[in-house]
């Protein structure tokens, strides 16, 4: 075991391309800060054993972390419950700018940074983590070119959307939202935790969202949606499965593609 370092109680960690260099960097969700540690290589590249760490913010963080281009400016920032944290053209090196533009609570990890109704500005899509709720929140500006943030609700009766990704899961050239309730996040003491659990995806559509049914029961007969599910390209078929772990079991859906009417041939 190689101790990276203690930056305080981890949920969980994100990997992603904070530098730009091709490689991801992790980035744990932590005592409400954010801290990025870049493996360290050497000239030929390869890894040195060892890696460097950079503070670039400390609060406004809490239970909820992501990462996208906010601004449009091409370069990724991170996201908390309470604000955004601006990438200067410097990236790590740089100083980053907080934006505390609105106060979430508790979301989940990630939250996502997608163009939900395709006008050009990103917006944020996440659950509640652990209460009910599953939402966008839709980037506005007003004429002087102030930001805004609008919420619109996905699926507001279902509880402990913790885990989510985008992913084209039907290949028809668009992402996905994949995601699903946690079991027992915190052994029984969350909002609707006797409630069934299940994996879903929604297909979006310009700000609308329509959920597909996975597996949904009670967690004696149903795989729920962990921390760290997966989805990939499992069997090589050319369809992205989903592999999803949690405290009701290690589960594969494997992607068989889309269905053939048999008289016609095409898909439905």
């Amino acid at each position: 075991v190689h101790e990276i370092d203690k930056p305080g109680n981890i949920e969980t960690v994100r990997y992603w391309d904070v530098d730009g260099d091709g490689r991801v960097e992790v980035v744990p969700n932590a005592a409400d800060k954010i801290v990025v540690y870049k493996l360290v290589r050497d000239a030929a590249g390869k890894p040195a054993g060892k890696f460097e760490k950079t503070q670039l913010h400390q609060g406004g963080i809490g239970h909820g972390l992501g990462y996208g281009d906010i601004n449009g400016d091409g370069r990724g920032d991170f996201v908390g419950v309470g604000g955004w944290l601006e990438c200067p053209k410097e990236g790590l090196k740089g100083q980053w700018a907080w934006h505390p533009e609105f106060k979430f609570g508790m979301t989940s990890v990630p939250i996502l940074v997608y163009d939900v109704d395709e006008d050009d500005l990103a917006d944020l899509i996440f659950g509640a983590g652990h209460p009910y709720g599953l939402w966008w929140y839709k980037q506005g500006k007003d004429a002087d070119g102030k930001r805004g943030w609008t919420k619109n609700d996905i699926d507001p009766d279902r509880s402990q959307y913790h885990d989510m990704t985008l992913a084209d899961v039907d290949n028809d050239g668009k992402p996905e939202l994949v995601t699903g309730k946690r079991y027992r996040a915190h052994n029984g003491r969350d909002p609707g935790a006797s409630d069934p659990i299940g994996v879903y995806y929604f297909k979006i559509d310009r700000g609308r969202f329509r959920r597909v049914t996975l597996d949904y029961g009670p967690a004696d007969k149903t795989a729920g949606m962990g921390l760290f599910f997966w989805v990939a390209d499992v069997d090589g078929n050319g369809w992205k499965d989903i592999v999803a772990p949690g405290k009701s079991g290690l589960y594969l859906f494997r992607n068989m593609g889309a269905l053939k009417n048999r008289s016609d041939g095409r898909e439905k």
